[in-house]
């Protein structure tokens, strides 16, 4: 019998960053388990960051979709096989309908769901209607670690025990990444980090 993935199964942690999730939870504004019933459509020709293949190992962040019916071995291997990543205009959650300019991927064994890459995560998608069933959570580009790592920028000083998926504040100073829309670079405590734009939730830090 297949493993379903549900709610509390968190996927793949990233390497070096650490599992803490003690404040300001991931994700605020998702979807968890939601429909949203929208329409995303692709913004042709702009990379997250990153050349394909080329992300930190899993995923991290909050599952968004609940008890979706996806077997752990497609997310495994959305996992293992990143794709061209995309950016697409306005909500992308739980029952949003893809629109047809979005290339979908097929998963090996699958042939219920397809997957993309989209806005900084993973998305796992109802190949008979195009709508997002599932996300794992973020997909990391090296590529955007690397230049966080090598580009110290917007200090700053926090206290209690910072990791991914603490929210910082909307004013917060950061730093921008050539050619990665997803992410934002920041310095926290003097350990460089990644930061999604759309909620200022902290998807990777380093040591």
């Amino acid at each position: 019998m297949k493993r379903i993935l549900v709610a509390s199964a968190v996927a793949l942690a990233l390497s070096a960053a650490s599992p803490a999730f003690a404040q300001n939870k991931a994700d605020a504004g998702a979807a968890i388990g939601g429909a949203t019933g929208g329409v995303a459509g692709a913004t042709a020709g702009f990379f997250i960051g990153g050349p394909v293949g080329a992300i930190i190992g899993g995923f991290t962040g909050s599952l968004i979709g609940s008890e979706a019916g996806v077997s752990a071995s497609t997310v495994d291997y959305v996992s293992l096989h990143p794709v061209e990543p995309v950016y697409l205009d306005g909500p992308l959650d739980v029952g949003t309908s893809l629109n047809a300019d979005v290339n979908i991927y097929p998963v090996d064994g699958d042939h219920d769901h397809g997957y993309i890459y989209a806005n900084g995560r993973a998305y796992i998608v109802d190949m008979k209607d195009r709508r997002v069933v599932l996300s794992p959570g973020y997909a990391v580009p090296q590529r955007s670690v690397d230049y966080v790592t090598k580009n110290k920028s917007a200090p700053i000083e926090l206290k209690g025990d910072i990791g991914p998926g603490y929210k910082l504040s909307a004013d917060a100073h950061l730093g921008a990444i050539p050619d990665d829309k997803a992410y934002s670079s920041v310095y926290i405590n003097g350990r460089p980090a990644l930061v999604d734009n759309r909620t200022h939730v902290i998807v990777w830090i380093g040591k």
